[in-house]
């Protein structure tokens, strides 16, 4: 499984509200980096990654737009929305090993 298929249903199951079954695609020795409000921040493992996801506001949805596969890594933007927040955009790249992500990249638009 590429980038591209780990990816989609990473989505799926995040959008759908399934934030476990989008948070068992992250490997346990991932790495993160978000640049939020300023300050970046690097997370790393599965568990510290997966608990911001995990603790994001109920309702958050994350929809990919324009995606550039380029085999193992992906990038692309993401329309980020969350209920009584404004929307807002991300650039986004994702590393994947073995159907497992490896790497996120999280900057605003």
């Amino acid at each position: 499984m590429g980038a591209g298929d780990t990816m989609e249903i990473f989505f799926e199951r995040l959008n759908a509200g399934d934030r476990e079954g989008a948070v068992a695609l992250i490997d346990e020795r991932a790495v993160m980096g978000v640049y939020a409000g300023g300050e970046p921040r690097q997370l790393r493992g599965s568990e510290s990654i997966g608990g911001w996801f995990l603790r994001a506001d109920k309702g958050l949805r994350m929809i990919p737009g324009e995606v550039r596969d380029m085999g193992a890594t992906l990038t692309c933007d993401i329309l980020v929305l969350r209920p009584g927040a404004p929307s807002h955009y991300l650039d986004a790249t994702f590393r994947v090993e073995a159907g497992k992500i490896t790497a996120i990249n999280l900057t605003p638009r």
